[in-house]
């Protein structure tokens, strides 16, 4: 599990750079569009589709792993809390393989669409631009797949005991900065 993880974390801590970018990027772009548009009424062109096609999709997908390796995803533990502490990893891991399953079947879906907007060279007009946007298709099979890797080593990390998060542990966010750990 430890090679695994190895060879794991540097990835997701790329998709969480690439992640970190994006957000920077997309406000300093939508913030530069709109000083623009409201002071000089120069607008930059393309800014909804560029936006909304590139940063938001790869923020998206790029950070399914990065929340799923820290333990971040939403999980409701109405009926599991209240099981012995090996069921409870149990389902755990057996629901992190039912993921890594789910996830491998969208990339293998999302591959495929990638590749047919790639050979259609899919574009969207915006003014008088127009915009490439099949290159963001990569961003969803590249994503789910990283996802699919993430929830493998989450479930065998599970079933062997192994500590099953690396970075900050946010599954205990209820306690998280809590004034009486201090």
């Amino acid at each position: 599990m430890r090679f695994f993880q190895r060879l794991l974390e540097p990835l997701i801590s790329a998709m969480g750079l690439v992640g970190l970018i994006c957000v920077t990027l997309m406000m300093l772009h939508v913030t530069t569009d709109v000083l623009l548009r409201f002071v000089f009424n120069l607008p930059i062109g393309g800014t909804i589709t560029i936006v909304s096609n590139y940063y938001m999709v790869i923020l998206g997908f790029g950070s399914l792993a990065v929340a799923e390796s820290r333990g971040a995803h939403v999980s409701v533990e109405v009926l599991t809390e209240l099981m012995p502490r090996n069921v409870q990893t149990g389902l755990a891991s057996m629901a992190a393989l039912l993921g890594a399953v789910v996830f491998g079947f969208l990339t293998v879906r999302t591959w495929i669409e990638a590749m047919a907007k790639m050979e259609l060279g899919a574009a969207m007009q915006q003014g008088t631009m127009t915009i490439p946007v099949w290159p963001s298709y990569f961003a969803l099979p590249l994503g789910c797949g990283l996802m699919v890797l993430t929830s493998l080593w989450r479930a065998g990390a599970l079933a062997t005991g192994a500590p099953s998060t690396f970075g900050p542990d946010m599954s205990d966010l209820e306690n998280y900065g809590d004034p009486k750990d201090e």
